[in-house]
């Protein structure tokens, strides 16, 4: 397990050549950010890169131009840009539960105020069987 760290550590330290355009990875090192000597910095850079690498293709562009530009200007983290991308599609998944008609959000918690579903038409009582009656030959004499 410390040697598949090891290598993940070592793939993200290296330094690559140009600067990462938002639709390319970032390849950050995480040395730079982990500078502070918490042990548990790179473990959890390594662990956000391979989270957010996983998704990258399937994120909006605007939400990766945004999130990449937003976490250069303060630090070249992948904890940081894995915050941003969870909040901007938080952002975009609310802005899709908008009503179309009059801009409401829909609330699709448990927690919503919906009037309960209206109860089922009450059940008509069984009718009573009709009386019978004995045939003449029946009754007794």
């Amino acid at each position: 397990m410390k040697k598949i760290l090891a290598v993940m550590a070592l793939s993200t330290v290296i330094p690559f050549s140009g600067a990462a355009q938002a639709n390319d990875f970032p390849n950050w090192p995480v040395s730079a950010t982990c500078k502070s000597g918490d042990s548990s910095c790179v473990p959890f850079e390594v662990f956000a890169r391979g989270q957010i690498s996983g998704t990258w293709n399937t994120l909006p562009p605007k939400a990766r131009t945004a999130c990449v530009s937003k976490t250069v200007s303060v630090e070249k983290s992948y904890r940081l840009l894995q915050s941003c991308l969870t909040n901007a599609m938080q952002e975009l998944l609310r802005g899709q539960q908008r009503n179309p008609e009059g801009g409401q959000v829909v609330q699709l918690t448990p927690m919503a105020k919906t009037p309960p579903p209206p109860a089922p038409p009450a059940a008509a009582a069984p009718e009573a069987p009709a009386p019978t009656t004995a045939p003449e030959a029946a009754k007794p004499q």
